[in-house]
């Protein structure tokens, strides 16, 4: 910050000066002077610190990027007891999954297909809100790729994929100096019913104090003693931009809102976290039965068949579902599950609407939301900066669950359209989707 002082003490030394040329100005012009004078300073200070915060933020996520590029091909997962739960493996197509286990869903008969050399049967679980019967199953090396399944199960072959992992969209780090709060206002005053997909929110953070969550833990592995250590930060931060308010500086976007969290991401080493697919089922199979009108989605991993399925059950049902489309880069491959039809994909900008550059970009881009050195809730009951399109999501989440009270799936996606300002290329692009929307 001290580069600014020149500039400041030039603003300030300005208006003496014009008095002393040949007469001084009328009382009421020099004061309107300096005031103009003080606030061009105070934006150029503004600016500047910004963009500081935006640095921050950027190298916090550059940071979480790196870390995430420099997992072991094979992580062991541990549960809180200690015991191993399971690998962790990258695979070929850079996706990551656990090692030899894959999921189906159909019938109990189908599910006697199974019985078959170089298959082990884990779990069978019921998922009645989804309308699924999932089996998870582990393999031998010489089955684990889809070919090789897929002969050995015919019946079964467009019914079956990956344990994926899936990951969160912004960067989980240690609390740093409080930034500057920003100021929004309530959206509505809707007693809606919001569900998320994250990891565990810290509820006891006095953002919080007023809010009205409950949540669920999906964390436990049939096959393994104990369960997976549960991480808060992501989910903390996600949640506070839709119900954590400071009555002295800014409301909850949804004040009167419930929101109904599935905690599914396990901690990693490295301060990192994923989600198995199977939690990740299990976790939207519960809020399927939570009469919700909208899911937010932080996370991004591959189209898996499993997914999809769930997806479209749950749109079938009237719930809207709105994801974060990635912090991959403007090259990246379409992540899931925004890219799927029946998804609100949503993209992060900052305060001057520009891009968050390591968004994902395509069709699958809706909305476009503030995403860019946000201040969010951590863990610790500080705020701090961050940014990525996990956090645009809950904002575009938190505007139609607002719609939702009244509006059909397609009327309050079409009401955000028409309040969405147009950025980049005229129209709908690849990059903003309809546009902004400054929530």
């Amino acid at each position: 910050m001290t580069h600014l002082l020149p500039v400041i003490a030039l603003y300030s030394l300005a208006t003496p000066a014009l008095a002393l040329g040949g007469g001084s100005l009328p009382d009421t012009q020099a004061t309107q002077i300096t005031r103009q004078v003080e606030q061009k300073a105070g934006r150029v200070v503004e600016r500047a610190m910004d963009r500081r915060l935006e640095k921050r933020a950027e190298a916090k996520a550059n940071s979480v990027r790196e870390r995430l590029a420099e997992l072991p091909r094979a992580l062991s997962i541990n549960t809180t007891t200690g015991q191993k739960a399971f690998n962790e493996v990258a695979l070929d197509d850079g996706f990551r999954a656990v090692e030899r286990q894959w999921l189906v869903t159909g019938t109990a008969s189908d599910m006697d297909s199974l019985s078959h050399p170089g298959i082990t049967l884990l779990e069978r679980r019921e998922l009645s809100g989804l309308g699924m019967t999932v089996a998870r199953f582990r393999v031998s090396p010489e089955l684990d790729s889809r070919e090789a399944l897929e002969g050995a199960l015919p019946e079964l072959a467009d019914r079956l994929d990956r344990n994926h992992i899936f990951e969160p969209q912004a960067g989980p780090e240690a609390a740093g100096p409080e930034p500057d709060l920003p100021q929004w206002q309530s959206l509505c005053d809707t007693p809606a019913r919001v569900g998320m997909v994250d990891t565990a929110i810290a509820t006891d953070h006095p953002v919080f104090r007023n809010a009205q969550i409950e949540q669920q833990r999906f964390l436990d592995l049939a096959d393994v003693e104990g369960e997976l250590r549960e991480p808060r930060i992501h989910g903390t931060a996600v949640a506070s931009l839709m119900v954590g308010s400071r009555a002295d500086q800014w409301p909850a976007r949804l004040p009167q809102a419930t929101v109904f969290n599935a905690s599914v991401f396990y901690d990693r080493e490295r301060n990192l976290s994923g989600a198995t697919l199977g939690h990740l089922l299990e976790g939207l199979n519960w809020l399927a039965d939570q009469d919700l009108s909208v899911i937010n989605i932080s996370l991004t991993g591959p189209d898996n068949r499993l997914l999809a399925t769930a997806v479209e059950t749950l749109r079938e049902q009237g719930i809207l579902l709105v994801a974060a489309v990635g912090n991959q880069g403007p090259a990246a491959p379409p992540l899931y599950p925004a890219a799927y039809p029946e998804v609100v994909g949503v993209t992060a900008v900052d305060a001057s609407g520009e891009l968050y550059r390591w968004a994902n970009r395509g069709e699958q881009v809706l909305f476009a939301g503030p995403g860019v050195s946000v201040a969010v809730a951590h863990p610790d009951g500080d705020m701090v900066a961050d940014s990525g399109t996990s956090l645009a999501a809950p904002v575009i989440t938190a505007a139609l669950a607002c719609r939702r009270g009244d509006q059909s799936t397609d009327q309050a996606i079409k009401a955000l359209t028409e309040e969405a300002r147009d950025l980049g290329k005229q129209g709908r692009d690849t990059s903003f989707g309809h546009g902004f929307l400054d929530l």
